[in-house]
């Protein structure tokens, strides 16, 4: 059969899919909502109606499509010469992007990813009217591409060769182009994502938004670029479906949901999902633990006013070099269902949020960053510390509202990046030091530290039976060139993945009570009025998050007290580890969040005192030395930490020297 034939018998087959199947939709669309452009149609229903039609209209679409568009304008009820686009959802020729290649050119595909950018809507000419020079009649022609201008060949009054195009009475379309990649649980680690560029015409324009998952059905072309000659493919869109960004492309079969429900049922599959995190690192179970809890996630929650309570959970690991940190993160990135890597030293701001690139034709656009294409996932960030200051500033937003607004190159926008947060940092000096506070010994500011919901301290210290039982396992590992697992990697995944999409659980009464009793205990843990805080609300959240993932792991319906008490039990042994001040002997809540410790404000306080004291005696200069002899007696401070005491108020800016040996209040 000829392509004309298939053309008139594509044409009358629509006519009649129109009138049947879609004949109320139709209706709608030209009279209910004359402002509608489009109409969408399901393929299945066009399978079932013509197998023969759905598919010439896989293999021919311009084609095809074409005749729906006439079939719609032949039936109009109306008998207005409907102009409406036909767009097609739930195609079933679904091409994975990194095999859409040049065989498909000219085909009807669907493919999946994650919007990387998006560019400027600019109108492109439809159908351009040209007037002859000579005669002054008009022409109209069907412009095909941006690229170049096609004029009429010659006119059919004079036979003149020469045009001007009239740009006004010229009709247009908006068109945008976009930037999709490869979804991140596609990717094996390493391998650099493909990428796709995307046409929009249209009702299609202004409805991507950089780190969006979704699903483009469109015709696979082809353009040669003026600057290198070469062929680029780009689908040109048809229709856009927007994807909930959950794990369905894991591909979870029926035959692993009955593995995944048989494990969730194994007694020891708390302990068994710790082990097989990062196996080929000996030891630190705590963090683990925290990693594995970290993977499944909280439950989100909205409430009715519209805030959003996270449900991810931030970790941050410090520790001294060459404990395996970078490995954990690196573990951790390939087997979270939706995981990206990244090292602060190379790493900026806006690789992180969003940069503001220019397009070909020097417009504005956005192009999303680790944080936003990490959305739903894990979000791995080695030498955090490493870091610009400020390049680090812009996590403070992601971590805690997990949003991140952008004002940049005249473009305001509010992305999503509702992502958990794993960093590493190494201490300022080498080697973590316990009696120095964390804002001491860490190149981070307290508002970052403060939106961690634990923070592990790993320190490397010599220990006769731990270094064997290390050394036998790495010397293993090397040995048989394998790490034995609990459970296989990929069924992990697929575990977690299964976790997060489906289940949410709540808290009970008895979880309540567990958290209750920790919370009120820990902060009225001490009758002294002037204790440091031990822990604040922050805390309690972060708990919360714990408890669920806990519940998560095990795949129930409901927080129950043990859940509560294993979250109770990790936030504590973080505390200790970490809020432990020495000189007081209790928890201080400023000291894992890198201020200054309660113990370390009162010194500074009655230094302050002191020098106040000293003003009046001495005619308001205070004497070093008789400042350092002072403090020595009455508090039993050593030199040392007097003059450290004092270049801290310095740096303050509370206190300064006005001469040589002598201080003043400012």
């Amino acid at each position: 059969m000829s392509s004309i034939d298939k053309s008139k018998t594509s044409l009358t087959k629509f006519e009649e899919f129109f009138s049947t199947k879609y004949k109320d939709d139709v209706f709608n669309v030209l009279e209910k909502y004359p402002d509608e452009r489009s109409l969408v149609i399901d393929y299945i229903d066009l399978e079932m109606f013509d197998p023969d039609l759905a598919d010439l209209l896989i293999e021919k679409p311009d084609d095809v499509l074409l005749a729906s568009e006439k079939a719609i304008k032949n039936i109009d009820p109306l008998m207005k010469d409907a102009d409406l686009n036909i767009r097609l959802e739930n195609l079933t020729n679904l091409i994975p992007l990194k095999i859409l290649l040049s065989k498909y050119i000219g085909k009807f595909v669907s493919a999946d990813g994650i919007v990387r950018k998006t560019d400027e809507i600019r109108p492109r000419i439809e159908i351009g009217v040209f007037e002859c020079r000579g005669c002054m009649r008009l022409h109209e022609v069907q412009q095909r591409s941006n690229n170049a201008i096609v004029e009429p060949s010659l006119c059919t009054e004079c036979g003149g060769r020469s045009f001007r195009l009239l740009q006004e009475e010229s009709k247009y379309v908006d068109t945008q182009t976009a930037r999709i990649q490869e979804p991140l649980e596609n990717l094996s680690g390493g391998t650099e994502p493909k990428q796709m560029l995307i046409v929009l015409e249209d009702d299609l324009v202004d409805n991507l938004n950089p780190g969006d998952s979704v699903r483009i059905t469109g015709t696979l072309k082809t353009f040669r670029e003026e600057r290198s000659g070469k062929f680029k493919n780009y689908i040109y869109a048809n229709h856009i479906e927007h994807l909930e960004q959950e794990f369905e492309e894991l591909q979870i079969s029926e035959e692993d949901e009955k593995k995944i429900m048989e494990l969730s049922k194994d007694p020891d599959i708390y302990e068994k999902i710790i082990k097989s995190t990062a196996p080929s690192i000996k030891g630190y179970e705590d963090v683990k633990e925290a990693i594995a809890l970290q993977l499944f996630g909280g439950a989100a929650k909205e409430l009715e006013d519209k805030t959003r309570l996270r449900g991810d959970i931030h970790i941050l690991i410090v520790g001294d070099p060459g404990i395996g940190k970078s490995q954990m993160l690196k573990y951790v990135s390939k087997l979270a269902p939706r995981g990206i890597y990244t090292s602060g030293k190379g790493t900026t701001g806006a690789g992180l949020t969003a940069a503001a690139v220019r397009d070909e034709l020097g417009g504005w656009s956005l192009e999303a960053g680790a944080l936003v294409l990490g959305d739903q996932g894990n979000v791995c960030v080695d030498e955090l510390d490493k870091m610009r200051s400020e390049d680090r500033s812009s996590l403070h937003e992601a971590l805690e509202q997990q949003t991140i607004s952008i004002a940049k190159a005249g473009i305001m926008a509010t992305l999503n990046a509702r992502c958990s947060v794993l960093a590493a940092a190494n201490p300022k000096f080498g080697r973590f030091d316990r009696f120095k506070s964390m804002a001491e010994q860490i190149n981070l500011p307290s508002p970052i530290l403060s939106r961690f919901d634990l923070t592990f301290v790993i320190e490397d210290k010599p220990d006769l039976e731990n270094d064997r039982e290390l050394a036998q396992h790495i010397l293993k590992i090397h040995q048989e060139d394998s790490v034995s697992y609990e459970i296989e990697p990929d069924l992990l995944r697929k575990y977690i993945a299964y976790a997060r999409k489906n289940v949410n659980p709540k808290l009970t009464d008895d979880a309540n009570k567990v958290l209750e009793e920790f919370y009120v205990l820990m902060r009225n843990s001490s009758i002294d009025e002037d204790s440091p805080v031990p822990i604040t609300a922050r805390q309690l959240e972060a708990i919360i998050r714990l408890a669920e993932a806990c519940a998560k792991i095990k795949l129930k319906e409901y927080v129950e007290a043990e859940d509560a008490a294993k979250a109770v039990e990790l936030q504590r042994a973080c505390l200790n580890e970490v809020g432990y001040d020495p000189e007081t002997g209790k928890i201080d809540i400023d000291k894992v969040e890198g201020r200054t410790p309660k113990s370390q404000r009162d010194k500074l306080q009655k230094v302050v005192d002191e020098i106040k004291d000293l003003q009046e005696e001495y005619g308001d200069q205070a004497p070093i030395n008789v400042l350092t002899s002072n403090l020595m007696d009455q508090y039993e401070l050593s030199e040392e930490k007097i003059e450290e005491i004092i270049k801290q108020l310095k740096h303050k800016g509370v206190i300064f020297e006005p001469v040589n040996g002598y201080l003043k209040i400012v």
